[in-house]
């Protein structure tokens, strides 16, 4: 089924840039702030799975309206546009699940897997009646659908990234003003990892593979050698490769932005660890020392990231940014997300 098309809300259009003004011309009367842009393509979480249980009726904010999530008895989950089509009644308020199929609290109208209804409490189920449903996955701990501006299907499906020898995953969730992508575009941006967060001597290469951008990041964190080696797979899901060589330490970092508004977002993370050094020792004990090590390395990590929060609510977004000659991963990155947008958005 082609998934519905998302109303875009209070959207302000990106106009060019004007040529730079006179370095003696006043400044505008009016100084333009933040402008929302609109929503992009792709995959987005709208939970952790561990968040929506058998049984489970959830609310998930997206892009400027809801989604309904439910799962099954039998625990599939399932993604849904929230009203009912009988008489528009809001599924998320009230909704239950009853064995596989959703019931409408307004009338009791009961929804199968397909969305079609199969029951009605007094009459045959309304001709054509049925849910508008989302493409979804349950990938990386998370529940993603997908969203496209026109309606097309799903161009590819999100990797699961094996986590074998790994830690149990930590994760939070955060909601954020500004916009999703700064999530990618603070990967490619090594400059800022230097002066924000202390990694001394930073340095970066990158690549982009159609709709994934790669990067690898050398430098020195505390004094000691690290290596990060960061994937984007569109602007919902990045994964990032922490290597502390010294300390036989690989993070990986599995990371969402999903828009929820205009300028709003949620930020959702997961941290796994694995030390080589405790690879002799027996499982039971080798799993304890990690979980105890993930704890730690996963607080730490929260502070850094937290570094970024007050950057990303307060900042604009310009299409000609004044690049510094070392930027030329932040470049290519700004070149790569412009596909996921309505052309001409970032252009």
């Amino acid at each position: 089924m082609t998934p519905p098309t998302v109303r875009q809300a209070a959207v302000i259009p990106i106009r060019r840039a004007e040529p730079d003004m006179a370095a003696d011309a006043p400044p505008s009367s009016i100084i333009p702030g933040p402008r929302a842009l609109p929503y992009p393509n792709g995959w987005f979480a709208l939970c952790f799975s561990h968040e929506l249980k058998p049984g489970d009726v959830r609310i998930a904010p997206f892009m400027g309206s809801d989604l309904v999530l439910y799962r099954t008895r039998s625990g599939v989950a399932h993604a849904i546009t929230p009203y009912c089509p009988h008489l528009g009644a809001h599924l998320g308020h009230g909704g239950k699940v009853d064995g596989e199929n959703l019931v409408c609290p307004f009338h009791g109208l009961s929804y199968g897997p397909d969305g079609a209804c199969t029951h009605a409490p007094r009459d045959r189920p309304p001709p054509r009646a049925s849910l508008e449903k989302w493409p979804l996955q349950e990938r990386n701990g998370a529940i993603v659908v997908w969203r496209h501006h026109a309606g097309q299907a799903p161009e590819s499906e999100l990797p699961e990234i094996d986590m074998t020898g790994f830690s149990r995953p930590r994760g939070n969730a955060h909601d954020q003003g500004g916009y999703a992508h700064d999530l990618v575009e603070n990967l490619s941006d090594f400059v800022h990892f230097d002066h924000l967060h202390g990694v001394a001597n930073a340095a970066m290469t990158h690549e982009i593979r159609d709709n994934q951008l790669v990067l690898r990041m050398t430098g020195r964190w505390y004094g000691t050698p690290i290596t990060v080696d960061s994937t984007a797979y569109g602007l919902g899901f990045m994964v990032g490769r922490s290597h502390m060589p010294k300390f036989g330490l690989t993070v990986i970092h599995r990371a969402f932005a999903t828009p929820t508004g205009p300028l709003t977002w949620t930020f959702r993370w997961t941290d796994s660890l694995h030390v080589s050094g405790f690879d002799a020792l027996p499982g039971p004990l080798r799993k304890l020392l990690q979980e105890m090590c993930i704890g730690v390395m996963h607080r730490l990590w929260a502070g850094v990231v937290a570094q970024d929060y007050a950057i990303w609510r307060h900042r604009r977004y310009d299409e000609r940014a004044k690049l510094m000659g070392a930027e030329a991963p932040v470049a290519a990155c700004r070149r790569w997300m412009a596909q996921f947008y309505p052309t001409p958005t970032l252009q």
